[in-house]
This record gives C-alpha cells, structure tokens and sequence, in this order.
C-alpha cells in the first residue's frame, strides 16, 4: 500500500476518531476495545520495516491520552479517590521510574517510545476504563466489546487451521497472525476472557445474552485448544485452582498463612523440582497430556531452553546494571553479547530480532533495575489482593462472582508473565491494565456503598467531565 493511499484511509478514519471523542469518550473505548484484536503493525500494512506501531489502536490510544492529560491539568475530571487509590500511586511511580530509567537507558529513542506507550496504556487503559467501570454495566461491555472483536480472529484462525489441518500444531503457532504475532499472546488473551465470560453467562437472565456469551465461550475454547499455548493451559489451570480456593471463603488468616507456606515450601523444593524438569524428555503434542507435559522439559524442547537462555541473560544483563537496568524496551537489542555458547539454542539469534526476555518480572529486572521490578510487582500483587478483598467483601451474587472472575482473570496473566512478556504489545496490554482497573473501581464503589463518602469538594468517581 502506497503513502497516498493509505493517507486516503486514514483522514475520514481520524476525523470520525475524533468526532467520536467528542461525543462519547466510552464509545471511543468500547470501538477500541472491539478493534484492538483485529488491530495490525503499521509495518505489515505498508509492507516496509518502518515504525513498529499497532494501528488503528496506538493512534487512538495516542489521542486519549492528550484527553486524558487535558482532563487532569485543566477540567479535573478524575475524582481524587481514584487518582489516590494505592494502585494507582503505584502505578505513577512506575512511570515515574519508567521516565527516569529512559533517560539513564543505553538506548534512549528505544526507551522514550516504551514510555509513551505505557503512558497512552495506563491513560486508556486504566485511568478512563476505571473511571468508566464505576458503572457495573460498563465492565461487562468493556469484556464484550473486546471479546467480539476477538472472536472474529478465532474465527479466522479456526478457518486457516482447518485449511491445513486442525491438528496441525505447528500451523497453529503462525495460523492468527497477522493479528497476533504467536499462538502465546493469542492464547493469553483467551486464557484472560474466559472467566469472566463464564461468571457473566452464569449471572445472565435474557436467553439472547446468555445465547451470545455461551457462542464465545464456546469458541474461545476451541481458539484456547487449538492454539496449542502451553503457558496459557498452565496459567488458566493455576488460576482456576486459585479461583476454587477463594470460592469457598476460607478466613483470610488461613489463606494467607497458606499462601505463605505454598512459597516456602516451593523455594525448599526448587532443586527437585529442576531435577525432575531436566530429566522430562516429553516434546510439544497434539496429544494435551504430553503436550503439557513438555512444558516441563528443559532438555531436549528447544523453545524451553531458548527460553531459559533469555532468562539467564536477563540475571547478567541486571548483575551488571541493577539500579537502572538498561534502559525500557531495550533487552531484544542488548541480550546477545549475555549469551553463553553453551546455553544457546538452535532458534537463538544475535539480532533483536526474535522477541524479549520472556518474563515481565526479568525484563523488567534487566531493563528497569530492581526498583522497576518491584514497582511491577507492587502494582500486580496490590491489584490482586485489592480484587480478592473485594470478593470477600461482596455477596454471592452476580457482582460478586464478576469480581472473582476478573481476579482470576489477572491471576492467568501473573502465572502466564513468569514464561512470557507481552504487555507491550495492545493485545495483552488492554487486558492486564483494564482489569486492574475494574478491580480498583469495583473497591471504591464497594467503599462508598458501605458508607466512606467523599469528603465535600473531592466529588465521586462517577462524576467530574
């Protein structure tokens, strides 16, 4: 596609964009939402290696955060419970940090464009989707709208797999781009959808609604099978459990004394745990048991290994910076001189040119330093626990299992980040951020119901702009 060409597509997209800002700024979410799985690189749709930007997405996301920014400084259209919430402090710091380590970074250009799209992902993302979900209808519109634009590349990953057999696994690592780049983040966003989908279909009274949701779950299921994502069956499988556990209520000192001595008892088991992964010899499968099985093999699947490769050269990239790390967005262009002969694989490459670290918590140890590490983690664990006390708050009810849903939800994503790293990519990223941002409006609204009024003047998270 030629630049005139494409210049002729994108003015009446953008004045409608920004008509549409005008009028509704939830519209504009909820039509980003939608095409945010259906979104492309900039790159493949000019056919060139220019600027690697997700469209029409970033660009949106681009023009709510100026909205955003304008909302804060001049109208104040963000009540000051949400701008105080400890989540969303933390995640200030982290851009805070973000900016400070763009400008230490080794890659400084690499580094500021990371920060602008974590600025217009939090924006979008988290700030107006919280704002926004104080309205319980809002949160299950904002999982629908992605989910139906999602559903669309299900359909048409299911389609190209049948075409080259549906137990193709290979084809199936390849078969939704150009949509997503693997089967992983592909599988990670379904991993994300199902429980909620379940929680709402369960909660729905009118038949065409619970026709619609049952028709998605359904597919998702078949796109999460198919997908053959090893990380996303694993993450899906511990969430669930998590999610059983919470279920039944157990007093929170139990839990929490549980929860303790699970960690314990799995930094105790470590070395036997490495012991039995390195004597697994079981390879990927269209057979589900072996083919989970091999998740565990880490001597003879190649993508295993290469995997740990990444994760060694994250530790040395952070023993040699482990302030600042390198700089955001940079570990792809700086790993290869961290590699060992010894440890590299078959599909290692000195290039940049074949994904991260592998793991948001060591790419971000490498390229952020350990304050970068431990603002992400701060931010996931608050998050979480946030959401958990807000299901032992709530009755058994359909807001109360929607919470649940969410929080196991994100769950799938704090097991699925140990293996991958995909939250600078909009697919994931619309996800991760916005049910962190369901969860901090569901507490406040959770807070003003049970009586903590807004003080005079600090005005409620629903109203302001």
């Amino acid at each position: 596609m030629t630049g005139s060409e494409l210049l002729i597509l994108i003015i009446p997209a953008a004045l409608a964009v920004l008509l549409l800002a005008l009028l509704s700024l939830e519209y504009l979410l909820l039509l980003t939402l939608f095409l945010t799985p259906l979104s492309l690189q900039l790159s493949y749709i000019t056919g060139g290696t220019g600027i690697d930007l997700s469209v029409p997405t970033e660009p949106i996301m681009a023009l709510v955060l100026l909205i955003t920014i304008f909302r804060l400084i001049v109208a104040r259209g963000f009540p000051r419970e949400l701008l105080k919430h400890p989540v969303t402090l933390l995640i200030g710091l982290y851009l805070i940090w973000t900016l400070i380590t763009a400008m230490t970074s080794a890659m400084p250009g690499i580094s500021f464009k990371t920060l602008a799209y974590r600025l217009w992902f939090t924006a979008g993302f988290y700030l107006v989707a919280a704002r926004l979900a104080y309205s319980e209808s809002f949160r299950k519109r904002y999982v629908i709208a992605y989910a139906l634009g999602l559903s669309v590349v299900v359909i048409y990953f299911i389609i190209r797999l049948k075409g080259a057999g549906l137990l193709n696994q290979q084809f199936a690592h390849s078969a939704c781009y150009p949509f997503f780049r693997d089967h992983t983040s592909f599988g990670a966003s379904m991993a994300f959808l199902l429980p909620p989908l379940a929680a709402m279909l369960f909660s729905s009274r009118g038949l065409a609604r619970k026709g619609l949701l049952a028709t998605l779950i359904l597919l998702f299921a078949a796109g999460f099978i198919l997908s053959y994502s090893r990380a996303a069956w694993v993450s899906l499988i511990v969430a669930t459990i998590m999610a059983m556990i919470l279920w039944i209520r157990m007093p929170v000192r139990l839990l929490s004394v549980s929860a303790v001595l699970l960690i314990v008892a799995m930094i105790f088991s470590a070395g036997w745990i490495w012991e039995r992964m390195d004597s697994t010899t079981e390879d990927s499968s269209t057979d589900l048991g072996q083919h989970l099985r091999s998740a565990s093999n880490i001597s003879t699947d190649q993508s295993n290994l290469e995997r740990i490769n990444r994760w060694n050269c994250a530790l040395r990239m952070f023993a040699e910076r482990p302030h600042a790390g390198w700089g955001p967005g940079t570990y792809q262009f700086q790993y290869a001189p961290f590699q060992k002969a010894s440890e590299r694989t078959s599909i290692s490459t000195d290039f940049g040119d074949a994904g991260n670290a592998h793991s948001e918590y060591l790419g971000a140890l490498s390229e952020s330093g350990w304050p970068g590490a431990l603002l992400f983690l701060a931010i996931m664990t608050t998050a979480m626990l946030t959401g958990i006390k807000g299901w032992y708050r709530e009755k058994r009810g359909a807001a109360g299992y929607f919470i649940l849903a969410v929080v196991t939800g994100l769950a799938t994503y704090a097991v699925h980040g140990l293996m991958n790293s995909f939250l600078d990519s909009d697919k994931i990223a619309a996800l991760w951020w916005s049910f962190t941002g369901i969860i901090v409006a569901a507490d406040l609204e959770q807070k003003r119901n049970e009586g903590s009024k807004p003080q005079a003047g600090k005005g409620s998270i629903g109203s302001g702009g």
